[in-house]
């Protein structure tokens, strides 16, 4: 049976006019024969009684009512599944070694990429794991029970990562070269350091922290990425490891494990070092760092003089008009130096910078001067003796906190006597301090002569016809492309949230890093694939994943039949825009869902 209709006209208007009939087959012909003539329906009567007709033929199961239709839960699909499928894309169960993975039902890739996706997404402990699988869609998209994710498969399995770890530097530098091979052309390394929580980690230490927190115990995070800020190489250092002694393990990695050639290693001035600079040129390599400032005045052909007449007000005018230097940008200058011996340098000076550091000092120096002043009226108004080498370490911390104790000489103390009146009336005499310092004003001044300036360092001297082979903005772009390696670092600390640790053995910790390292690779691609269309960089960004977090599975239940079925919340059209050309919108097909249709 079926609605149909017919239409006729009367006095110039066209009426319809429905019936419920049924097909039948007269020999080779099907016709129609109505069953019950029903004349003049409105929308909603036409749409009630189609429903009706669907539930006698079956191909609806029950009739029901919106008040007996109840929510039971709410499940994060589509983020879930974007972050999946970047782990298929990426094919990335196929890095791991078959000889040192568990090989099951719920194996080490599998562990590795639910562990992944979580901090894709939600940062979470080993004991969270499974309370947070069952909040998505996960168990249905990978086939996964969350009771299989306790806390003793998971930590076991972390060891089963760190294994694997090499297996997955080496995959995944395989791909990316793959693809692009001249994402090789400058290799960006750099450390910074995690505070640690806990006491049974033999790979946290005391050491000079890049958090502001040196009096807690860290580790040292290493790592390496190509031009396009894909990672390559990580690892987990004791927390006391100089930086310098670092790089000849990297090296040496590159040369003879990744067969590199031909490229620009890029890192950050703590880690340049005659030594160093040397194992790069014997295994053929280039570099791309800068000098630290105290360095640069040492260096053969610089000029500072030519800076000695800039200030705040005229530095904008003024360095358009410096001899020798030529534009970069509107936040470099730069002077090529040439080459000194094995080693070729660039000049350079940012009109930004230098305002910021010029006012940066003169702040400081006028807030320790107005210390000085409130200091001194409280020693007058002492009520008990002041010691003088109390003032002074008083004194030098305050030039310690504000980090200009180079500018200033040793504080000189002038002794008073002060008479100090107790309110029963009696007087005692009270020794005290007035302190004065002179300020170095050569300190200063040369001081003032590095505000803003900067000096690269590189072993690309190569020439032809008299002229470097590699231009110098080049080598200014090498260096300032060291900003991928610096996202790296905070995409790891702000969004994955590797702090704390939640974990203490060293191998739990080290396979904690490769997560976070799997997490950022596959975000990078996602925030690189979001800014070909939408011309933003959302890698640090909170709204990475903002557009597929509408799209739910609503679980439904029918009260009175029992029935449990999930739905997804369609997403919006621009955010359905973006998923279709981002190539997800198969993730959107509802059959996906059809087989979770279950009676309870």
């Amino acid at each position: 049976m079926h609605l149909t209709y017919g239409t006729c006209h009367y006095k110039g208007k066209e009426h319809i006019s429905y019936s419920i009939a049924e097909s039948y087959r007269d020999g080779k012909t099907v016709r129609k024969r109505i069953l019950f003539p029903l004349g003049k329906l409105s929308e909603t009567k036409v749409a009630q009684i189609k429903l009706i007709l669907k539930v006698v033929k079956g191909k609806e199961p029950v009739l029901s009512s919106i008040e007996d239709i109840v929510p039971l839960k709410s499940l994060s699909y589509l983020e879930v599944a974007v972050a999946n499928q970047l782990w298929e894309d990426w094919q990335i169960d196929k890095a791991f070694d078959e000889n040192k993975i568990t090989n099951s039902p719920v194996s080490t890739p599998l562990i590795a990429r639910v562990l992944t996706i979580n901090r894709c997404l939600e940062p979470s402990s080993c004991y969270s794991i499974a309370d947070w699988v069952r909040t998505t869609a996960l168990p249905q998209i990978l086939n996964l029970d969350p009771g299989t994710l306790n806390d003793d498969k998971l930590y076991h399995e972390l060891n089963k990562i760190e294994n694997n770890k090499e297996p997955i530097e080496n995959f995944l530098f395989n791909r990316t070269y793959q693809l692009n091979p001249e994402s090789y052309n400058y290799v960006n390394y750099d450390l910074t350091t995690s505070y640690f929580v806990g006491i049974r980690c033999s790979l946290s230490r005391l050491g000079k922290s890049k958090d502001n927190q040196p009096h807690r115990k860290q580790v040292i995070l290493a790592i390496m990425v190509n031009e396009e800020g894909y990672p390559f190489k990580w690892d987990v250092l004791p927390g006391n490891t100089a930086e310098v002694t670092t790089l000849k393990d990297k090296v040496k990695v590159c040369r003879n494990r990744f067969h590199l050639k031909d490229i620009s290693l890029v890192f950050d001035r703590g880690i340049v070092s005659e030594e160093n600079l040397q194992l790069i040129d014997e295994e053929d390599l280039k570099y791309i760092s800068t000098l630290d400032k105290n360095q640069i005045p040492k260096v053969k052909g610089v000029n500072l003089q030519l800076f000695k007449d800039l200030t705040v007000e005229n530095i904008k005018e003024e360095i358009e008009s410096l001899p020798g230097f030529t534009k970069y940008d509107d936040l470099l200058y730069y002077q090529d130096l040439g080459q000194v011996k094995d080693k070729r340098y660039i000049l350079g000076i940012n009109p930004i910078l230098f305002i910021e550091e010029r006012k940066n000092r003169e702040e400081k120096l006028e807030l320790f001067s107005h210390f000085i002043f409130q200091f001194n009226q409280q020693l007058r108004l002492a009520k008990r003796k002041r010691s003088k080498e109390a003032i002074a370490s008083t004194i030098k911390k305050e030039l310690a906190r504000l980090k200009i104790t180079r500018f200033f000489e040793k504080p000189v103390f002038s002794k008073i006597k002060l008479t100090h009146s107790s309110p029963k009336g009696s007087t005692k005499r009270i020794v005290s301090y007035q302190a004065s310092i002179k300020r170095r004003e050569e300190k200063i001044k040369s001081a003032s002569l590095l505000d803003g300036v900067c000096c690269f360092i590189t072993s690309h001297t190569e020439k032809k016809d008299n002229q470097f082979l590699f231009p110098p903005e080049k080598i200014i772009y090498g260096y300032r492309n060291k900003r991928k390696i610096e996202d790296a670092f905070k995409h790891l600390k702000s969004f994955l949230k590797i702090r704390p640790f939640w974990v203490n053995l060293d191998e739990h910790v080290k396979a904690v890093y490769t997560v976070c390292v799997l997490a950022y690779f596959l975000n990078l691609h996602l925030a690189r694939m979001r800014s070909k269309y939408e011309k933003t960089d959302f890698l640090n960004s909170k709204k990475l994943y903002q557009p597929f977090k509408e799209c739910k599975l609503i679980r439904l239940k029918d009260k009175k039949f029992g029935w449990v079925k999930e739905k997804m919340i369609n997403p919006e059209p621009d955010n359905l825009k973006l998923i279709q050309q981002l190539g997800f919108s198969h993730l959107l097909n509802k059959k996906r869902f059809q087989r979770t249709t279950v009676k309870n």
